[in-house]
Parts: C-alpha cells; structure tokens; sequence
C-alpha cells in the first residue's frame, strides 16, 4: 500500500486503539500483538468479516478478482456477479448500473454536504468507489473504507484507471483503524442497511468526525409503500420479519433482504440526536443519471419519473417518510458522543 507522508503513523489498532506500526507487508500493534495483513496494496484491518462471507472466504474472493480476469474496472465488475450466486441476473444488472451511476449520484451528494479542497474526505462504504470519483475534484485528502475486500479490488482498479490518488482501507466500520475525530466530511450511502449495528455504527462514525464536522447519510426506507429499490417488492417493510423473508425467497428466488437491516430517517435521526449528531438536513434521496444509459429502460423510466415527483414541495415531504430512499446532513456538536459516553458494548 502506498501512503503520503501524512499517513505514516495515521492507523490504529481497531481493537486497542494503540497507534500502529508500519511493517513490510502488515501493520502490528505493539499493544495487543495483533498483525493486520496488506493484501493487494489495501490495508485489511477487519476483526471480522461482513455477514456474507467468512474472512478466509472474503479473502479467497477477492483474490480471484485480482487474479483470474483481465484488471480492467468493466471486465472485474462483470466477473464479480458471474461468480457470485445469490444475485439473480436481472439484479445483478440493476447493481451494475448502480455502480456506474455512483459518480455522478454522488457529485450532487456531495455539493449539497460542501466538500472543499481543505477537507479531509472519507467514504464510508465505499464499494466500487463512485464517491472517491467525484471527490478528488474538488478535495485531495481521500480515504475509502469498506469491510469487503472484494470491493475494495475493484475500487483500487477503477481509481487507478481515473488516475485518482486515495487511501483504501478494509475495515468494519464498528471498529475503524482511524483516529477519533480525523474528518472532516463523511458519507455513507446505503451503509447503515449493511452493518451489523445501526446504532454503533453512528456513533462510530460520530467519533471519527472532527467537531462541527458533517456526515451525509443515505438509505432505503422501511416505510417505502412502494417497490423497495433491490427487490421491487411493493412495501415490502410492512412484513414481519420472516414472513418478508419467506416472501422475498418465493418471488425472487433468494431472500436478497436477509442481512440488510431496514431503516427509517425517524430511526436514524432519534439516535443521532442521543448521540450528539444534529439534523441540518432531510431530504428524500435525490437522484442523478449519468449519461451512459447503464439501468434498463424501465428502471430510467421510474428513476425519471421519481426526479421529478421529488422536486415537488408537497410530495417532498411526503416521499422523505414513504418514498423509497431518504438521505441526510448530519453535523457534530461539542457535546457529542466523545463527552456524552455512550455505550458501545
């Protein structure tokens, strides 16, 4: 892994929190002796791994992403849903134009938070790295995280063939290998569906950001009455648990919805507030298309159709507690989680 000179002696160990040291091919805490291994040029710092694949087999995948297909950003993305079998064609082309979308999504993201050349940028989640993109044009101090390896391969390929410096770490966002209050500006798009706890997780990223610092939070609402982005199931957050579960399996061949944790803005904004994370924003997710026509016809039809409906004063408010997608501004306070001592256990 290359670092600039001002990320020597940035990490620290994400169980101990003891500033690490740099060795030949891992980082070592002097603290508790754990060795966190550089695979690929990336930082893995994960305890453990996301709920979908074990660390060995995380790492086994990633592998075969870096190795057995031409490293071009197009050729890995393909291969990456050609060998995983839980994402059903049709799906998997909806995600693929998700992430090539993920630019251009994400510069109107991030005009609204106010990122500027003296931030120091992290995106946390940041899969194939759509944020990361759209930030080196305005900011040069950049980081992504994300807890899949595999992504991260696939981040690595893309920003290089844009030319883009940043630094990729792997690592659960519960237990970041950062500094506490390190940044400046935070996104997390569709993050908080993916962790195994919403409420650490906030005050996780609560910790890393300096004071007065803004977090910008994107997710798909429990409380959508209609089809939910990933499955197309109409309010399909209504549903008990494994009867949702049951349903999705039956209709979509795969409960796609087993490990996602169905969130609200409500949710988010009543924790945040405990926390010490003020709401300077709510919105529905407002979306932007590139130009390359990656989504299929009917899905740019519907994504069409929603810009507009969300540009509407009375709709607006109706579609941030029903609509599909929800995003958020929020910054930190002097009396946040540092001062407040919220429990992480």
């Amino acid at each position: 892994m290359h670092l600039s000179a001002k990320d020597e002696g940035l990490f620290v160990c994400p169980q101990c929190r003891t500033r690490l040291s740099a060795k030949a091919d891992c980082y070592q805490c002097s603290y508790c002796n754990r060795e966190y291994p550089v695979i690929f040029g990336i930082a893995d710092f994960r305890i453990r791994s996301d709920p979908y694949l074990g660390l060995e087999e995380e790492r086994a995948k990633a592998k075969r992403l870096a190795t057995e297909i031409e490293q071009n950003f197009s050729a890995m993305l393909d291969y990456y849903y050609e060998i995983t079998d839980d994402v059903p064609p049709a799906l998997a082309t909806r995600y693929k134009a998700y992430h090539y979308n993920g630019p251009e999504q994400a510069r109107q993201s991030l005009a609204r938070l106010g990122v500027s050349s003296g931030d120091v940028f992290l995106d946390a989640g940041c899969g194939t790295g759509g944020a990361l993109i759209a930030a080196a044009e305005n900011c040069s101090h950049i980081y992504g995280m994300d807890i899949a390896l595999r992504w991260l391969v696939i981040c690595q390929q893309r920003l290089k063939e844009q030319g883009i410096a940043a630094t990729l770490v792997c690592a659960d966002i519960e237990a970041p290998p950062f500094p506490d209050g390190y940044f400046s500006r935070i996104t997390a798009t569709d993050l908080l569906e993916n962790v195994y706890s919403v409420d650490k997780t906030l005050v996780a990223l609560g910790r890393l950001l300096k004071t007065d610092g803004k977090l910008w939070l994107a997710g798909s609402n429990k409380f959508c009455l209609g089809p939910h982005p990933s499955t197309r199931l109409w309010a399909v957050g209504y549903f008990p648990g494994k009867l949702r579960s049951r349903l999705v399996q039956r209709l979509r061949g795969v409960d796609s919805l087993r490990f996602i944790n169905l969130i609200s803005p409500g949710r988010v904004i009543r924790y945040a507030r405990q926390i010490g994370l003020r709401t300077q924003m709510l919105s529905p997710r407002m979306v932007a298309l590139d130009e390359e026509g990656n989504y299929p016809a009917i899905d740019r039809l519907l994504i069409k159709t929603y810009i507009v409906f969300a540009r509407l004063p009375l709709v607006r408010q109706l579609l941030i507690w029903v609509g599909p997608a929800f995003e958020m501004i929020l910054s930190k306070s002097p009396y946040s989680v540092e001062s407040k001592g919220v429990d992480q256990a």
